[in-house]
């Protein structure tokens, strides 16, 4: 763990000032090449980085299974992909601190059976705060698990949308189905992190802050089941409640 984190002396001032030593989060900005060309450059901790690079291609459709994937090679600043199909896209050069880009695409409609009570909510969401090693020694990552009958995956990183990227990875190397499984994660749900969810199929988003109202409405369309406001024995379902068991 302790390549997630790193000692520095900072000030502290309340009642006193003190000079002490703290533990901060490590990033690094690491560019993504698939069979030779520039995909993105991302901002995210330097770790997990085969979960975030199978995560990636999965939840953006540049693949559609681990038979895809010749080889991936991790070098200091890049990750470098060889797929067995790839069809190039311009504009793809992505910063997930200053905004974060995806090609357009059709949106897919998830079909799941799958139905979550009350209480497992709140017992899964306690669980993930207790998992997330990185976010209580430094409070300077994003948190993020995939929940089924048989796993509960955590991954943490400084951006929320990679923290997403890396337990859809560490899913598929999993053989997880994704469409009887829940997502939990931190942060607020922008649309572009409902749409990861949609392309692989995974029916039920939960988070401790709130959709913003175009996340909502691409919950809607995606026929993703969206609950956030999770605090204190509560939640908000903003879309497709009839997933959640009250």
């Amino acid at each position: 763990m302790s390549k997630m984190f790193k000692k520095t002396k900072i000030i502290r001032v309340n009642n006193q000032v003190r000079d002490i030593e703290d533990l901060i989060a490590l990033d690094s900005k690491i560019e993504l090449d698939v069979n030779g060309k520039k995909l993105g450059k991302f901002y995210l901790s330097p770790f997990n980085l085969e979960d975030f690079t199978l995560g990636y291609l999965l939840d953006e459709r540049y693949i559609k299974s681990l038979k895809d994937v010749n080889k991936i090679e991790f070098k200091p600043s890049s990750i470098q992909v060889f797929l067995k199909n790839f069809e190039s896209y311009e504009d793809s050069d992505l910063d997930c601190y200053n905004g974060w880009f995806h090609r357009d695409q059709t949106i897919s409609f998830v079909k799941s059976d799958l139905k979550v009570g009350k209480e497992t909510i709140l017992q899964a969401y306690d669980h993930l705060i207790e998992k997330a090693e990185v976010w209580s020694k430094t409070g300077g990552t994003h948190v993020a698990a995939l929940v089924d009958e048989t796993h509960f995956i955590v991954r943490e990183d400084v951006s929320r949308h990679v923290a997403v990227d890396k337990v859809i990875g560490a899913g598929l190397k999993k053989n997880i189905d994704f469409s009887d499984s829940f997502l939990l994660c931190s942060g607020r749900i922008p649309p572009d992190r409902v749409v990861k969810l949609a392309n692989v199929g995974i029916p039920i988003m939960i988070t401790k802050a709130a959709p913003t109202m175009e996340g909502l409405k691409m919950g809607e369309k995606a026929g993703i089941t969206l609950v956030g406001f999770l605090r204190n024995g509560r939640f908000n379902i903003y879309t497709h409640p009839h997933r959640i068991i009250i």
